[in-house]
């Protein structure tokens, strides 16, 4: 039943100095531990680089997808807190950028070649024909898979998704002045657009940044797979901030205990379709058993990476979100969001590792096994935290050159009253 809510807020945010001291630290972490993964070799270190720089541009694709949804769903219960995920969409400039370390290091030379981590993170970048079958299936892909065309295709995919980002702001902070209700109509046809868009673009990326480590490998699910990841670790991330800006004073009365269960369907959901498309994926790969698509997971059975990839994956992105979120009252319990939020969070981060660390090569007998071993490779974690402080600094940051509360918005009311 809906009820009186008398709305005492602070309408700009400030960015707390602790909180900021914090971000701040976590980038030190992250540059010191990319330092320092440099001593395994260059293609562990942009490796590490290449999970950190993926896994935390999901973050403004997300709040893309959350803002493009709810206008084209006419979705008003999240009115209250779409600040959140605009400032989230700021850090695209600075993605590319973080991306961008990974393509200026096709352009490092030595001697006419190219730089040790393009041979061994992304193999395709130096090929060579040796006149075997891996060397012939990477020989088809050479049309897509050229270092002038993955450059230009990184400006394209970044040009798409800051420009949407511009344009929808805009339109909000338009409102914020006019309240017009004209620019939520402009928001809802750059969302129609924009989620045809999205969809390419996250597929497209993904494969260029994550699955062309393996060259050799198909499959066709892995855009949607990581779809599904970018989408939970969206949500956990949105969670995490908004019980961050609650702790320090902000969105007490415009959040309630009604979004916060929203939020945790949300998660479930999320977390359960990534546990199905997993599922799939592998099924699928093994049922049919094609070496081309099975040399993926045999690299990852007969070695240690197997209770990564089949035990601590599953379990921080599926089963502990699923059970925690299972009963009614722990959407509605902010401790238990928080948990299985940090869970999705780290499972994320997982998924990325043991996707991208084992980095694959063919032994002699032309069988797939890893370069590291999980051991070798877990500190990475430290440059995913560097980043991630990247991103909440430049988030927190854009949160303060706006209102905090989107007051003007048409469903503004209707969230503020949410009541499940």
């Amino acid at each position: 039943m809906s009820h009186e809510v008398h709305l005492d807020e602070p309408e700009t945010f400030t960015f707390p100095a602790l909180v900021k001291m914090g971000s701040i630290a976590a980038m030190l972490v992250g540059a010191v531990t990319f330092g320092l993964s440099f001593l395994g070799g260059t293609n562990l270190a942009f490796g590490g680089w290449a999970i950190a720089s993926w896994y935390v541009v999901g973050f403004p694709l997300f709040g893309m997808f959350l803002l493009a949804i709810n206008h084209l769903s006419s979705g008003g219960w999240a009115a209250t807190m779409k600040r959140v995920p605009e400032a989230m969409t700021q850090y695209f400039p600075v993605g590319l950028l973080t991306i961008g370390v990974l393509c200026l290091s096709f352009l490092i030379t030595d001697e006419g070649n190219h730089s040790e981590v393009s041979r061994q993170l992304y193999s395709w970048a130096n090929f060579v024909n040796h006149g075997d079958e891996h060397s012939e299936l990477i020989e088809k892909k050479e049309l897509w898979l050229n270092i002038p065309f993955f450059l230009g295709r990184t400006l394209l995919y970044f040009g798409i998704w800051a420009g949407f980002a511009w344009a929808m702001v805009r339109q909000s902070r338009k409102q914020d002045v006019d309240g017009d209700y004209k620019h939520t109509f402009a928001a809802r046809k750059l969302s129609a657009v924009f989620a045809i868009l999205f969809g390419l673009t996250v597929t497209f990326a993904s494969i260029d940044y994550i699955k062309s480590v393996e060259p050799t490998w198909f499959s066709t699910m892995f855009g949607v797979y990581q779809f599904g990841g970018i989408v939970q670790s969206g949500f956990a991330m949105l969670i995490l901030l908004i019980l961050l800006l609650r702790r320090t004073g902000y969105l007490r009365t415009a959040v309630n205990t009604s979004h916060f269960h929203t939020l945790g369907i949300w998660l479930f959901a999320a977390a359960t379709f990534w546990a199905y498309i997993w599922f799939c994926q592998f099924m699928l790969i093994w049922y049919t058993n094609i070496p081309e698509e099975t040399q993926h997971f045999f690299a990852r059975w007969n070695t240690p990476w197997f209770w990564i990839t089949f035990g601590l994956n599953p379990l921080l992105n599926w089963v502990i979100p699923f059970l925690a979120l299972l009963p009614r009252p722990n959407k509605r319990n902010t401790k238990v969001l928080a948990i299985a939020a940090v869970s999705s969070l780290l499972g994320r981060f997982v998924d990325l590792w043991q996707f991208v660390t084992p980095q694959p090569h063919h032994d002699a007998n032309g069988l797939p096994e890893p370069n590291w071993m999980p051991w070798e490779t877990f500190w990475l974690i430290g440059i995913v935290v560097g980043v991630i402080g990247l991103f909440l600094f430049v988030t927190l940051r854009a949160l303060e050159k706006a209102p905090l509360l989107a007051k003007n918005d048409p469903f503004f009311d209707e969230a503020l009253h949410a009541d499940i």
